[in-house]
């Protein structure tokens, strides 16, 4: 049975989660620190395999040691939903995939979704969002929130990310989408940011939504909501081409800004927005 959490627009307000809240992020476990560069190769050259292994690397705090963790992820073309298992030990049942659409968009809203299965639940298809054209997001996404077991979708508009910054909001984003899902999240996986605050464990990896198949529906999911939001702003702002460009900057798009100036839904503090000798002030 499938809970849709009903979409919602966040304020800015609350947005400190900070390393002293509740909650856990996994953290690389002492016998790999030991290892140099080195020998974490050759470790995965003999464990191609071991998800568990290249996981905990994910986590290592050497951005080298990551990169070769996340690669090794990646390969393989190993069941996506089967990686999630690792994180299935003790009380842990359900895994949360969380992902984001439109970061960097230059108008519309920062949406974020989070997705829940089954555990061993695979949708056949789901891989990234950006692998898939248009009709096939479409597609899966109604698939997704038919079957998963709980789905939830945050949207932050484009005022709050001019206020606020969008780092700030893109993780208070994840972690309202993930807070939706209330007892039907154990743990959460998303994709490259780390959430400290949360009430459940948590990490962050990386290209999450080439490795874990409730990341990779979860960007489905925001990419879906969020690609429907800009063809609505079209229908408001037509001079901007929305229902095509999404709110990114295309030559097309720029060419409008440049004649028209940028309207209600665009994020003044990106760069291209303004005109370069002009100033973004916001009202207090």
């Amino acid at each position: 049975m499938v809970a849709f959490q009903p979409l919602r627009q966040t304020g800015g307000e609350a947005l400190g989660l900070g390393p002293d809240a509740p909650g856990a992020i996994l953290q690389p476990p002492p016998e790999t620190l030991s290892l140099n560069i080195g020998q974490v190769r050759e470790l995965i050259s003999r464990n191609p395999d071991g998800v568990d292994l290249l996981c905990s690397l994910a986590r290592d705090p050497r951005v080298t040691v990551r990169r070769m963790a996340y690669r090794a992820l990646g390969r393989g073309g190993r069941n996506l939903a089967a990686n999630e298992d690792l994180f299935r030990e003790g009380d842990i049942r359900y895994i949360a995939g969380a992902d984001e659409a439109g970061r960097g968009a230059l108008a519309g809203p920062l949406a974020a979704a989070a997705v829940v299965f089954e555990p061993g639940f695979v949708i056949k298809g789901v891989k990234d969002s950006k692998m898939l054209t248009p009709e096939q997001r479409e597609e899966l996404y109604e698939v997704i929130v038919t079957r998963a077991r709980r789905v939830a979708v945050v949207f932050i508009d484009s005022g709050t990310i001019d206020s606020w910054g969008l780092q700030r909001v893109n993780i208070k984003a994840l972690a309202d989408a993930i807070l939706s899902l209330e007892d039907d999240c154990h743990f959460a996986i998303c994709d490259h940011f780390e959430l400290a605050g949360l009430p459940v464990p948590s990490c962050g990896i990386p290209k999450a939504d080439e490795i874990f198949h409730s990341v990779a529906a979860a960007s489905i999911v925001a990419k879906v909501e969020r690609d429907r939001v800009m063809r609505s702003l079209d229908r408001r702002f037509p001079s901007y081409n929305f229902v095509q460009n999404k709110g990114y900057a295309t030559g097309e798009h720029l060419n409008a800004l440049s004649s028209y100036g940028p309207c209600k839904v665009h994020r003044r503090s990106f760069s291209g927005v303004l005109p370069d000798d002009e100033i973004p002030l916001w009202e207090t």
